[in-house]
C-alpha cells in the first residue's frame, strides 16, 4: 500500500518535471518509465499493446462516440 503522497508522486513528477517535458504516450510507475514486457510480473511494467498508438486512437474515437450518444439522450 502507498500513502496518498506516494500514490500522487508519479503524477506530480510527470506534471512538473522538466526531465519529462513533452514526453507522452508512455507508461510511468514510481516516477520511472515502465519496462515494456511480454508478460506482467509486477505493478511497474507495461504490455506492448498498452502503448499502441492505433489502439489508442481507436479508444479515443469510440469514447467520443459514446459520450456524444449519451449527451444526445439527455
Amino acid at each position: 500500500m502507498k500513502s496518498p503522497e506516494q500514490g500522487a508522486a508519479t503524477s506530480v513528477f510527470l506534471a512538473t518535471s522538466p526531465l519529462v517535458a513533452g514526453v507522452g504516450g508512455r507508461y510511468f510507475a514510481d516516477c520511472q518509465e515502465a519496462e515494456v514486457v511480454p508478460e506482467l510480473r509486477g505493478l511497474s511494467e507495461v504490455l506492448p499493446h498498452a502503448l499502441d498508438p492505433v489502439a489508442a486512437q481507436r479508444l479515443w474515437d469510440v469514447s467520443e462516440e459514446l459520450v456524444s450518444s449519451a449527451r444526445a439522450r439527455d
